[in-house]
C-alpha cells in the first residue's frame, strides 16, 4: 500500500536544495492557489518537525499504533462509494459516501506525499491529507470557501501544522464581511471542539464505518 510513497519519493540532497524548494512551492501556491500540488508539497517541506510530533503522539496510543503498523490508505478501491452508499444512512460509511458523490471527489485526488524523507513520517502525512474529508464529515461542513477554513482552524488546533496554520490565517482573510463575522463567532465552539477532541489521527476510521454517525461523533468528543 506504500508502493506510490516509495515511488513519488524525491530526496533533496541538502538545506539549501531544501529551502529553494521551499520558496519555489510557496510562489506556486500563492499564483496558483486553485492547484493542490503546491500546497501539499508546501506543506511538506515545512511541516517535518510538525508531522515528527504526530507520529510521536501516534505511537504513544494503542489505536495511533496499529494505525502505523497497518498503515490502511483512503482510496477508490478501499472506501467504494457504491458499497458505502448500500449502508444505513445513518452509518459513518454512507455519510462519507454521500458526501463523495453529491460533490463528485475522489479520495484518489490526493496528491502523493514527495518530499517528506522518512517514509514513515510520509505515510503520517499523507494519511493527514486522505482522512481530510472525514474530519468534513464529522464536523458537518462542507467544501466552501468559508466552511474549509473553519475545518483547516479544527486542523491547526489540533495538528499544528503549517500548511494548515497558514491556510486558516491566510484564507480567512479572503472571506467577505458577513463570512468573518461568522467566523469569528464560530472560532470558539470550533477550537473547544479541537481541543477537547479525540486526536484525528488516532482514529482508526476504517473500522467505523458502520458505525451510527451521532454516536460516532459523541465517542470522540465532537458534540
Amino acid at each position: 500500500m506504500l508502493r506510490d510513497l516509495i515511488n513519488n519519493h524525491t530526496p533533496l540532497k541538502n538545506n539549501f536544495e531544501r529551502l529553494s524548494t521551499l520558496f519555489q512551492c510557496a510562489i506556486n501556491a500563492y499564483k496558483y492557489p486553485l492547484n493542490g500540488n503546491h500546497l501539499s508539497q508546501l506543506g511538506e517541506l515545512s511541516g517535518y518537525y510538525c508531522v515528527y510530533d504526530i507520529h510521536q503522539r501516534m505511537i504513544q496510543h494503542p489505536v495511533g499504533q496499529r494505525i502505523l503498523n497497518d498503515k490502511p490508505r483512503v482510496t477508490p478501491e478501499t472506501f467504494k462509494i457504491e458499497e458505502l452508499l448500500k449502508l444505513n444512512e445513518n452509518t459513518f460509511g454512507y455519510q462519507y459516501g454521500k458526501f463523495m458523490r453529491d460533490r463528485d471527489f475522489s479520495s484518489g485526488e490526493r496528491p502523493i506525499v514527495k518530499y517528506i524523507p522518512d517514509l514513515e513520517l510520509a505515510y503520517v502525512y499523507q494519511r493527514y491529507k486522505e482522512i481530510h474529508d472525514f474530519i468534513h464529515v464529522l464536523l458537518m461542513y462542507d467544501v466552501s470557501v468559508y466552511d474549509e477554513i473553519v475545518v483547516k482552524w479544527f486542523e491547526m488546533a489540533q495538528l499544528g501544522l503549517p500548511s494548515a496554520t497558514l491556510s486558516a490565517f491566510v484564507g480567512s482573510f479572503k472571506l467577505n464581511c458577513q463570512e468573518k463575522q461568522k467566523l469569528i463567532e464560530t472560532l470558539p465552539e470550533i477550537l473547544k471542539r479541537a481541543n477537547k477532541s479525540e486526536f484525528i489521527m488516532n482514529v482508526y476510521f476504517e473500522e467505523h464505518i458502520n458505525t451510527d454517525i451521532t454516536q460516532l461523533r459523541k465517542s470522540l468528543r465532537l458534540l
